[in-house]
């Protein structure tokens, strides 16, 4: 069975090209997505380099089983948040058509072009076309106008990845998003779109993905979209979508209330799914490869005006009982919130952060631009939001830079008020949750703590196999119960897709090479946990108990034990948080050590 080839389409804006580039062997040792998008950005964006200036590059990237296993696409770059390695994962239909354009490796963004414009990609047909009437517009006008005049060029109907206001004013923390609620939304992705001029990506593709063994890739999707496995997960899923997460969460003290204060509140029952559902509901929708059907899209009606959208845990755990409001107000924040074009997740952290800091006297009224910021005012939020996406006024200039540059012009106590780690807010998942539910690789404290890329989910070796060969986090619940380990189902997939013969050894190995190699890029940007990695003060000093009367706070003694515990076990580094010297070599990453050695980041 012979292997297929894998196309990179590279566009420069400042040169204004497009070339298609072999990148087979680099897919081979990486796969794609975030993978391919380490030797990118290793290679190509120079040490030191501003993530908001040209010399930074946007990998729009997909997989060899992209759309067999979910569609996830992966935004990679280094972000204007942190200064490290950043991504974004995103759903929806533009990783799909990127594949059936058979730029299978996907699109590598470079340059910045000189006036705003959006990528045109259909087929082999690839052009950079103006944008000046769409720049300032929010992104559902974007999306809709753009779509509907492809069509009426082409009769096609193009997925379209957007940015909204936030992304054009370089918010820090602004997102890219397709579909009205498809995000890329963690750090900063649609400021880097918007530092490069470009509005969006409107992407159609006919000719179809690449498979090597198109029969068995069928069989096993077959397999997989008919399990009972399956079909027991949709039911789920499809009735209520990712809106059922968060009230549990909460009343465990696992998902912040009020700036992340306090543990419960009787706020936390106002988050209500049954009575959400059965008011706003209009429809369920999935992504192309997806037998679950997970979108659960609402539709409302109100004063201050027509909001639709859905939730999601990141763009709804971060305000909601963050800022004392429930599910009623969220239709309308977390709406205006993808709107504009900001990251919910952060930006719900900034806003409750804000709200603590008005409390305390420590912005006003005036720095404000005349909004009363009080707790739980869907108004105040609504007009601060907006303030932050065009930098408005002194306090909201501020918070559309992040914590760690604001932190210097608000002074200590507002530091200290500041829920977040590496500079990110850590709403969601609140680190001080010690409960094996909400604990292990990639979630909870020790996950937040020790992530190279900010306080996030995804930052473990786990998460850098499953965005590499793009594989759904939410398929993947079904998938464990047919083929067993994520790493087996991408395995036989990949097998199947590429003409190869992976063995078990063979994929761990790419997973934790696309896990090291990430950790390096932030290494040598300037990360290193010896001064990064903990967790903000008050999870020391501020105990917060649960609904049914269960107390979390962190010791600092055995914050550090767990972990240097967490690093080894875990992470597979030293118990300093470094990559082994020994298995980069083994890896076939002996390059980054020369660069980091001197760094004193090579363990």
């Amino acid at each position: 069975m012979a292997e297929i080839r894998f196309n990179l389409l590279e566009v420069d804006l400042t040169q204004s090209t497009s070339k298609v580039i072999d990148v087979t062997d680099d897919v081979r040792k990486y796969l794609g997505a975030r993978g391919l998008a380490n030797k990118l950005i290793w290679d190509q964006v120079p040490q030191g380099a501003d993530p908001l200036g040209a010399d930074n590059i946007l990998h729009i990237g997909v997989g060899p089983i992209t759309g067999l296993v979910g569609t996830k696409t992966t935004l990679s770059f280094i972000s204007p948040l942190t200064g490290w390695a950043g991504r974004s994962a995103i759903s929806g239909d533009i990783g799909d058509e990127i594949v059936r354009t058979q730029y299978n490796a996907g699109i590598l963004i470079k340059g910045r072009a000189n006036r705003p414009v959006y990528l045109y990609v259909y087929d082999d047909r690839v052009e950079i076309r103006d944008a000046s009437d769409l720049w300032g517009s929010w992104k559902q006008k974007t999306e809709v106008t753009l779509r509907d005049r492809l069509y009426q060029e082409t009769g096609e109907m193009f997925a379209i990845l957007c940015i909204g206001p936030a992304g054009e004013n370089l918010v820090r923390y602004a997102n890219a998003t397709t579909e009205f609620i498809h995000s890329a939304s963690k750090w900063g992705g649609g400021a880097v779109m918007g530092s490069k001029n470009i509005k969006a990506i409107a992407v159609r593709g006919t000719k179809g993905p690449l498979y090597a063994d198109h029969g068995k890739v069928w069989e096993l999707f077959q397999t997989y979209a008919s399990s009972p496995s399956t079909r027991l997960f949709r039911l789920d899923e499809s009735r209520w979508g990712h809106a059922t997460s968060v009230p549990g969460l909460l009343r465990h003290a696992a998902e912040g209330i009020k700036n992340n204060h306090i543990g419960y509140d009787k706020i936390v029952e106002e988050s209500d799914v049954h009575a959400h559902e059965l008011k706003y509901h209009i429809w369920t929708v999935g992504c192309p490869g997806c037998a679950n059907a997970c979108k659960v899209p609402f539709f409302k009606h109100s004063p201050r005006g027509t909001f639709g959208g859905e939730f999601r845990h990141d763009n709804t755990g971060g305000f909601n009982a963050n800022i004392m409001v429930g599910y009623e107000q969220m239709t309308e924040l977390s709406s205006l919130t993808d709107e504009l074009g900001m990251d919910a997740e952060e930006v719900g952290g900034i806003v409750a952060w804000a709200m603590d800091l008005y409390e305390h006297g420590i912005i006003t009224k005036n720095d404000l631009g005349g909004i009363d910021l009080k707790w739980g005012s869907v108004e105040a939020t609504c007009e601060l939001l907006k303030k932050i996406a065009y930098k408005e006024d002194r306090a909201p200039a501020i918070l559309a830079e992040g914590y760690r540059r604001a932190y210097p012009l608000l002074g200590k106590e507002a530091e200290y008020l500041g829920w977040e780690v590496h500079g990110c807010s850590g709403p969601t998942y609140d680190v001080r949750n010690q409960d094996p539910k909400f604990k292990g690789e990639g979630i909870g404290g020790l996950a937040y703590a020790t992530s190279h890329n900010g306080a996030r989910m995804g930052s473990g070796i786990q998460a850098a196999l499953n965005e590499a060969a793009t594989m759904c986090v939410f398929v993947t619940f079904a998938t464990r119960k047919i083929w067993g380990p994520d790493e087996q189902t991408a395995r036989v997939f990949l097998n199947a897709a590429c003409g190869w013969d992976l063995s078990p050894d063979d994929v761990n190995d790419i997973a934790l090479r696309n896990y090291y190699f990430n950790r390096c890029i932030s290494l040598r940007e300037g990360y290193h946990p010896a001064k990064d990695d903990y967790l903000p003060p008050r999870a020391f000093d501020e105990p917060i108990t649960d609904k049914y009367d269960a107390t979390w706070v962190w010791d600092r003694d055995e914050f550090d034990r767990e972990k240097r515990r967490y690093y080894m076990e875990i992470l597979k580094l030293t118990e300093a948080g470094l990559p082994p010297a020994e298995r980069l070599k083994q890896l076939g990453l002996d390059f980054v050590i020369p660069v980091l050695e001197p760094m004193d980041a090579i363990g």
